[in-house]
């Protein structure tokens, strides 16, 4: 069975980062966020994947492409069916794309899931597409650990409970102030939508948590990456069971195909603490993100600026 270690929580919390550090690892294989598409504001020709070649061109993709054939899985990794979604919408797709929530509505989920046939064939036939990307990601790179950057919790959880997969998870959380103003200036959002999105994915996200034994949760801060990366990387390989290694300062050098934000394309590999959000600010937008954010923002131990 492949081990499969998950990054969990909001967009614009140092995922790209994190997967890039620990793809380096000989032992850890990712390629980043599972489908594109989706998301994706371009063409397939126009998104690069990290390897600086078109999505489509790269030899490593067309390599998935053939194995996944193989299996029988015809597989395109602009389109790669990935999703737990039905499409053309309706119940089934409702109960397998709504939002992680609390016990009351996750026992509903469950409920519908046996009553509706659709969607139970639709979640059997994603995780076994996940399940055939995982065993040939880890077996061209020869290594038994898959790293999925997908960030969504109730993904993981459907993994964790349907699939079978042998799962740990780290939930990768950057204090609320300064990942609200990343998604104002990226989404174009104001200051309380922004701050609503990354509450909601982090209670998910604490919801998801009771899923999954003590042992197999890792809660993580953007933060203390940035500004102690060998020491908080040395905790994540033994949390994940690998060896510690060096090599942070070269780490663009390893042969990665990793589907993520831009950052994906840099070419430099320092690690630098990104701040500027608590100048950008104004004091009323500053005020009106911490009356969403304050109080989980504190419990994950981010203070006054």
């Amino acid at each position: 069975m492949t081990r499969v270690v998950y990054i969990m929580g909001h967009g614009y919390s140092g995922s790209t980062l994190l997967t890039f550090l620990l793809g380096s690892h000989p032992q850890i294989a990712t390629i980043g966020e599972l489908g594109i598409a989706p998301r994706a504001k371009t063409t397939p020709e126009e998104y690069f994947c990290s390897c600086q070649e078109p999505i489509r061109g790269c030899g490593f993709w067309q390599r998935v492409s053939r194995e996944m054939a193989e299996r029988g899985q015809e597989f395109d990794v602009w389109d790669s069916d990935l999703e737990f979604r039905v499409n053309g919408g309706g119940l089934s797709d409702m109960v397998l794309r709504a939002v992680q929530r609390g016990p009351i509505l996750e026992t509903a989920r469950r409920a519908a899931l046996q009553v509706l046939p659709h969607a139970r064939r639709q979640l059997s036939h994603v995780l076994g597409r996940i399940r055939s990307l995982t065993e040939i990601v880890t077996g061209i790179k020869g290594c038994g650990t898959f790293l999925d950057s997908s960030k969504r919790p109730e993904r993981a959880t459907f993994m964790r409970r349907f699939g079978g997969f042998d799962m740990k998870v780290i939930h990768l959380v950057r204090d609320g102030r300064a990942v609200s103003w990343s998604n104002m200036k990226n989404l174009g959002v104001g200051p309380d939508e922004a701050a609503r999105s990354w509450l909601a994915d982090n209670h998910g996200s604490e919801h998801a948590r009771r899923f999954f034994p003590a042992g197999r949760w890792m809660t993580l801060r953007y933060e203390d990456l940035c500004t102690d990366p060998h020491g908080v990387l040395e905790k994540v390989y033994g949390f994940i069971g690998v060896p510690a290694r060096n090599g942070l300062d070269d780490f663009r050098s390893v042969d990665h195909h990793i589907i993520g934000n831009r950052m994906r394309l840099s070419r430099t590999s320092e690690i630098r603490l990104e701040e500027s959000w608590k100048k950008a600010l104004t004091p009323e937008q500053m005020s009106r993100i911490e009356r969403h954010v304050g109080p989980l923002n504190r419990r994950y131990g981010y203070g006054p600026v």
